[in-house]
């Protein structure tokens, strides 16, 4: 019996026989790696899609989100520790859906997207994958909300069949190796891919933790991205969860890094999330300032994108909308 090594993320683990990687549903049975948990799903869900969050992406619209159990990294603020840390999986039923069910899941509920979210669809990506073939092959978008450790080979795999990511950029790598068992660079690495990609929309999310994260920290992450190509960034506070009791993030600690992200960096589109401040959560023109979209939550108040364009200056706006048929770059 030979030991097999998975290329799904950056843990590359050795699975030996009947062994299980360190996301817990990666196997190796009978000389095969086999997602154990393929096609149970924990959740399924209608959402808005800003709700990714992605604000630059359909904006307006649902998705369907999905998810199984699993996860490759070990965060210890986990926002979704019940459904992604291996302590939890015997907690939730999961329900067998196929890649065909959730297309026509999709269409009932008139959904333009699929979002494969919630856990780390980079674990289960080979049931993120067959899907995602069907879903576009049925003219609908896909979405892939993740934390981006997977290795250049996955993201050969991935990258032609999502629409649009949201990927979290956790911190530096100090952060990375105490709080979330993994690394830094590889995030950074398959950021720069997906930004170059002319056909995907990127946006990034950071959580703020008070205590832990600087604003000088924030900002220097900022710079990484701004150089890697990004331009959406959500910057979103923080609440306790899993393991990790610190209060939450005072509103006036994300706000003033905010700020100085919006001052010092030259990301076009920075927004505040898990927040009650009402600034933070509209578009205005990269060029002109005009107000593009309005926001409460995750509603739609107001959008007067035009095509993709600012309706004043006519500069495109970074993303996909309706009616522009395609990804601008802005």
């Amino acid at each position: 019996m030979t030991t097999l090594f998975c290329d799904f993320c950056e843990h590359r683990c050795a699975l030996p026989p009947e062994g299980r990687g360190r996301c817990g549903i990666r196997e190796n049975r009978d000389g095969t790696i086999v997602t154990v948990n393929y096609g149970e799903l924990v959740s399924l869900a209608v959402d808005p899609v800003e709700k990714k969050p992605l604000y630059h992406f359909l904006p307006g619209t649902g998705t369907l989100s999905l998810a199984l159990h699993g996860c490759n990294l070990s965060c210890s603020f986990c926002q979704n520790s019940t459904i992604s840390q291996k302590e939890f999986f015997d907690r939730r039923k999961t329900e067998a859906v196929s890649p065909a069910d959730i297309v026509a899941a999709a269409r009932k509920h008139k959904c333009e997207s699929v979002s494969f979210t919630y856990s780390e669809p980079t674990v289960w990506q080979d049931y993120m994958i067959d899907t995602a073939r069907l879903v576009k092959a049925a003219g609908l978008r896909t979405v892939m909300v993740t934390n981006g450790w997977f290795t250049n080979e996955a993201l050969d795999r991935i990258l032609p069949l999502i629409d649009a990511f949201n990927i979290d950029l956790k911190g530096d790598n100090e952060f990375y190796r105490t709080q979330c068992g993994g690394t830094y660079a590889p995030v950074l690495r398959n950021i720069g891919r997906i930004a170059a990609d002319p056909d995907t929309v990127l946006e990034v999310t950071t959580l703020i933790i008070e205590g832990i994260h600087s604003a000088a920290d924030i900002v220097a992450l900022g710079k990484e991205l701004a150089e890697r190509g990004v331009q959406v960034w959500h910057l979103s506070r923080y609440y306790p969860n899993y393991r990790m009791k610190r209060p939450p993030t005072a509103e006036s600690f994300l706000f003033g890094i905010y700020e100085r992200v919006r001052a010092e960096t030259i990301l076009p589109y920075v927004y505040l999330g898990n927040s009650n401040s009402t600034e933070g959560n509209d578009t205005r023109c990269a060029a002109c300032g005009l107000l593009l979209i309005s926001r409460k939550r995750f509603s739609i108040l107001d959008e007067v994108i035009d095509a993709g364009h600012c309706p004043s200056c006519r500069r495109p706006v970074y993303g996909l909308f309706s009616g522009s048929g395609h990804v601008n770059l802005g």
